[in-house]
């Protein structure tokens, strides 16, 4: 239960209360799948006003801290590593990555998790990594091949074992997404990066860690060989613009990759 100690009279801010929440929420106290009180409820034990409690539960939900579902109430979430990806987004595109930007960081952040995974890997996530090279090679669409590529990697940095490594790859997601788009809609990219897939998921079953390194940088080097002059172009730049207006704006990683959970979790 929220705050059994009645706190009527501390007459809480809305980023006061959001704070008091979300750390009883980062502490256990609000375990997962716990639903919150009321608005009206909440309101009156804090002694604020409806408008304050939800205001403060809109910021918790930003923040990827609560579900707001209409007509069953506030529900504290599971974080997932891709939450990060919002946040952190619009400073990578203000800064202007490009795919050399990108691919140097994935190299660094990728080429360690898939040595981890090499060394950690359990049977469930092996057969993520399975399920979305199935995806991927049965995919008729660009953006559908993407979506499952997305996955995949997902799928090597879940895998680590490292929560900080996924998160790590969950806040460049998005702009790997794209890029990805750019890759998939160039043959010569494809022909040469794709057949890594396989060689990366062979090395992790096998438990080798130097050769699931030296296939994931081998990949992941194919765009600084093929990209030309799109290598140092802004990532926005070097989507062609019919792809690019296949996504959305405004889409999230959860609607790009609607079964990623199922994929992940090796349920």
């Amino acid at each position: 239960m929220v705050g059994q100690t009645s706190q009527s009279a501390l007459h809480l801010s809305r980023g006061e209360l959001a704070a008091l929440l979300e750390g009883q929420i980062l502490s256990g106290e609000l375990p997962v799948g716990t639903r919150l009180p009321s608005e009206r409820q909440l309101a009156e034990r804090y002694g604020v006003s409806r408008p304050i409690v939800r205001e403060a539960l809109r910021t918790l939900s930003e923040r990827g801290l609560i579900a707001v579902l209409p007509g069953r109430g506030s529900f504290v979430r599971q974080a997932r590593a891709t939450d990060v990806a919002s946040q952190l987004d619009a400073l990578y595109r203000r800064r202007q990555a490009t795919p050399r930007d990108l691919v140097e960081a994935r190299t660094t952040l990728e080429c360690a998790a898939v040595e981890m995974a090499a060394d950690r890997a359990t049977s469930d996530g092996l057969r993520a990594m399975e399920r979305a090279l199935h995806g991927f090679e049965r995919s008729q669409t660009v953006v559908e091949r993407a979506r499952y590529d997305l996955a995949f990697h997902l799928a090597i940095a879940r895998a680590s074992g490292n929560p900080v490594i996924e998160t790590m790859f969950g806040s460049i997601a998005t702009l790997t997404f794209e890029l990805m788009l750019r890759s998939l809609s160039d043959p010569n990219v494809t022909r040469a990066s794709i057949p890594y897939h396989h060689d990366i998921v062979h090395a992790i079953q096998e438990r080798d860690a130097a050769r699931a390194r030296a296939a994931m940088a081998a990949h992941l080097a194919v765009a600084s060989a093929l990209y030309g002059d799109d290598y140092d172009r802004s990532i926005e730049s070097v989507i062609p613009m019919w792809l690019a207006r296949t996504v959305a704006p405004g889409v999230t990683l959860e609607d790009l990759l609607p079964s990623l959970e199922e994929e992940g979790d090796g349920s």
